[in-house]
């Protein structure tokens, strides 16, 4: 076949476009790469000595681990009051072989299993936007804050280490090393906090809220004991009977965390028996409604723990997880008295009306929703001693 010239014309102009497109598209997402590698997080200094007031710094920690061996580090700013703000970072959650062989950058993955893959992000977001930045606005812009990393699958919880098989066939180890090292980060600081601060917030989204759940009383007891403390979780609902031996055989979680946990609701259970000990304690909760990436995870626990999740949900998985909402709130508003209680609606998928994640580390954290405060303003209300609930009647809402 013989081409003319203005053929081989066309062709050519073609060719060079797609070379152009191709370039250019390696070119954006190399400088996109490059600013999230070397901009959302990294810029951060090493704290190696006395901290600036109001200067966040990465902070290197002996002996901790991420789940895949690799480097695991904390986030620290140091505050002008005599306040704290420790904050547990979510990414999923690994219970099993099944989970353990399949970390986040497998297609459909259940966790972050390495510091590099996404938490450096999640504390620009946080610093930048949600509670951990410093606009005027922030009732928390003068507090120390404490960012504890999650890269171990374990809800912060784990203390030993599991062999599993690969998807390649190896033999592999998952480290569930988050109790040790969210302990170590805080010995790190000590030199650099007040051990005994006037006010103490522990919090966390999604696998941090559970963290913080879980490890509120010994997060109390490691700053003796406040008098003025508040465990707000944001995010964190996930029902199996498993949690009790979850704890206990896969992550080795110390006595004293595990023996606390007796039903399907693990986030209930900790909660219940923190105020039950600390009479004082202030717990807040928020949720959204129809919560994608929660409804998404139930369908793993709900399938008996040996199913990839879904390429996709709906309708169905909104209403099983609405459902176990109402249920928990229900039993909050029964067994914590004076528990605060934030429901909102901010759709991520129109088809079945599921709804955004968290809120605390994003830019929903400060935005008004109606009649009703920002996340913000309530959390800072109720830290404050101002304790009010929000949003219920979304909980009996047909969407």
């Amino acid at each position: 076949m013989r081409w003319n010239g203005k053929k081989k014309k066309r062709v050519l102009i073609f060719s060079i476009i797609v070379v152009v497109a191709v370039t250019v598209f390696l070119s954006f997402n190399h400088i996109v790469n490059f600013y999230v590698t070397n901009t959302m997080g990294k810029d951060l200094p090493t704290l190696t000595s006395e901290p600036e007031f109001g200067k966040w710094y990465s902070v290197d920690v002996d002996g901790s681990v991420s789940s895949d061996g690799s480097k695991w580090q904390g986030y620290f700013r140091k505050g002008k009051e005599s306040k704290v703000v420790l904050y547990f970072y979510g990414g999923g959650f690994s219970v099993n072989d099944f989970t353990a062989a399949r970390p986040l950058d497998v297609e459909g993955g259940f966790y972050n299993d390495q510091l590099n893959t996404g938490l450096n992000v999640m504390t620009y977001a946080i610093k930048e936007w949600g509670i951990g930045n410093s606009d005027e606005n922030n009732a928390f812009r003068d507090w120390t804050f404490i960012g504890v990393p999650y890269t171990t699958g374990d809800f912060h919880a784990g203390t030993g280490s599991q062999e599993y098989a690969a998807l390649d066939g190896s033999l592999q180890t998952i480290h569930y090393e988050g109790y040790h090292n969210y302990r170590k980060l805080i010995e790190k600081l000590s030199a650099y906090i007040d051990s005994s601060p006037e006010q103490l917030l522990i919090t966390g989204s999604s696998a941090g809220g559970f963290g913080s759940a879980i490890l509120a009383d010994d997060v109390m007891q490691l700053f003796n004991n406040p008098q003025n403390t508040t465990v707000h979780v944001d995010s964190s609902l996930l029902i199996t009977d498993d949690w009790h031996r979850i704890m206990v055989e896969e992550w080795e979680s110390p006595n004293p965390l595990s023996d606390v946990v007796s039903g399907d609701n693990i986030v209930l259970d900790y909660l219940v028996a923190l105020k039950s000990k600390r009479k004082d304690v202030t717990i807040l909760f928020d949720c959204s409604v129809r919560n994608y990436n929660l409804a998404l995870a139930q369908t793993f626990f709900d399938s008996g723990m040996t199913s990839a999740l879904p390429e996709k949900i709906g309708q169905a998985e909104g209403d099983r997880f609405q459902g176990l909402l109402k249920k928990m709130v229900m039993q909050m508003q029964e067994k914590i008295l004076g528990s605060g209680i934030y429901i909102w609606d901010e759709v991520s998928q129109k088809e079945g009306h599921l709804t955004v994640h968290t809120a605390t580390g994003t830019k929903l954290y400060f935005e008004k929703r109606g009649e009703d405060p920002s996340i913000a303003q309530w959390l800072q209300d109720g830290v404050a001693g101002d304790v009010k609930s929000y949003g219920l009647e979304l909980l009996d809402q047909s969407y």
